[in-house]
Formats: C-alpha cells, sequence, structure tokens
C-alpha cells in the first residue's frame, strides 16, 4: 500500500515538472476554437391582403331625396274674368317650395335606370286665399354616371313619364311630363352614396275642364342618399 502511495506522488511530481519547464520555455496552451454564430433566418414575408371586392355594383338600389322647387310662372291666357282663382294678366307667379322624390331602380355599373315618385307643392303668390298648384310624378329615369377613378362621380340624366296637376277648386289635369338634369355622386361608404343633383321638370299644358291652356316648369335642387344592396 506505501509503495502505491509513493507511486501516485512521483506521477503528481513529474507531471508538475514537465508543466513548469513549458511554461518556462514560453510555450502556452492551445487556444480554444472560436465559436461562430450564425444568425436565425428572417421571418417570411407577410402575405398580401386580399383585393377589396365591391359587393354593390351593379344591383338594385334605392334612394330618397328632399330639396326646392323653384317653379318658373305659370304662363296662362289672357282673360276678362277671374277664373278660380287664376290672375288675368296672363301669368301666374309662384312661389319656392318643398319637392319630395323615392326611387327604386338597377345600377348596371356606367348606367342606371329607376322608376320615381316625386311630389312638390307651390303657392301662388301674392294670392288673398291660401292657393297652391302641386304636382305628383311618376317617372323613368335613365342616368350616366361618368368614371372618374375616385369616389365622386358626375352624372347626367333624363326621364319621361305621368304628372298629375293639382290646381284650386279641386281641379286637376293628368298629363304627360319630362326632365333633365345633372349633379355629383359622392361615396360615402361601401354600398351608399350621397347625391346632389338638378333636376328641369316640364309637364306638358294643363288647365282645368280639359282646357290645357297653361304653361309651366320647375328647376329642382335636390339632395339624397343611394342606397345599393
Amino acid at each position: 500500500m506505501k509503495q502505491i502511495t509513493r507511486m501516485a506522488t512521483l506521477g503528481v511530481l513529474l507531471l508538475a515538472g514537465a508543466s513548469g519547464t513549458a511554461f518556462a520555455n514560453g510555450t502556452s496552451a492551445p487556444e480554444p476554437a472560436p465559436i461562430r454564430y450564425t444568425p436565425p433566418p428572417p421571418p417570411p414575408p407577410a402575405p398580401a391582403p386580399a383585393p377589396v371586392v365591391d359587393t354593390c355594383e351593379p344591383g338594385p338600389y334605392i334612394s330618397i331625396s328632399a330639396g326646392i322647387g323653384i317653379p318658373e310662372d305659370i304662363k296662362a291666357p289672357v282673360i276678362s274674368q277671374p277664373t278660380n282663382g287664376y290672375p288675368t294678366d296672363g301669368k301666374i307667379d309662384m312661389e319656392n317650395g318643398l319637392a319630395l322624390n323615392g326611387a327604386i331602380g338597377y345600377d348596371f355599373g356606367d348606367a342606371r335606370l329607376e322608376a320615381a315618385v316625386g311630389y312638390q307643392s307651390h303657392d301662388i303668390a301674392d294670392s288673398e286665399d291660401d292657393i297652391d298648384i302641386s304636382l305628383l310624378t311618376v317617372m323613368a329615369n335613365a342616368y350616366y354616371d361618368i368614371n372618374t377613378g375616385s369616389d365622386v362621380s358626375p352624372y347626367i340624366m333624363a326621364g319621361a313619364g305621368w304628372a298629375h296637376v293639382g290646381m284650386p277648386s279641386d281641379e286637376s289635369d293628368d298629363v304627360f311630363a319630362w326632365q333633365v338634369g345633372a349633379g355629383l355622386g359622392v361615396k360615402v361608404s361601401e354600398c351608399t352614396t350621397l347625391d346632389l343633383g338638378y333636376r328641369y321638370l316640364k309637364p306638358n299644358k294643363f288647365g282645368p275642364d280639359g282646357n290645357d291652356v297653361y304653361k309651366w316648369a320647375v328647376h329642382n335642387v335636390m339632395l339624397g342618399l343611394r342606397f345599393n344592396f
């Protein structure tokens, strides 16, 4: 046992002596290999956004609008005696009035077709009694929308149909009517358009008891909304 212990001690001394000799001769221990850093791969590109699909065109729509009707003077024949509250000087001065309109139609993209119902009433100016003349219209209208590549689309339109003219003393007349106009459509959401338009509305001659002697036209400035679905 003592022999083994002496041999182990001798081995340790020999190793220590060899190490001291190596350091004394300027020999150093080998340097460790450098650690190389490998960056992680870049993340995959984000997927492209899905294209926005306009689900509202072409397709049906409804519209509502209100505005001011600016009537021209009614051209009337010169008569010697007043009749049903009408003046005798060859014209009837009219006042501005409220104009209302509603329509249902179909949008084909650049063109639209619709059926529209409108109503407006105008007082006779300077009349002693509360006398007015009203227009109830049912029209078929065609529109052409000008594509500007933006949310603003000018348009032109024309229409024709039927007008029921209400006159004083419960008189009325049913006549043909037509209109032309232009305007701007401003898209405020995917399916809603703000509509600012002008209409020149012209009923045929009308009058009481089948005497179609009165000529009239109205300029309508309208603001409304159009809903595609």
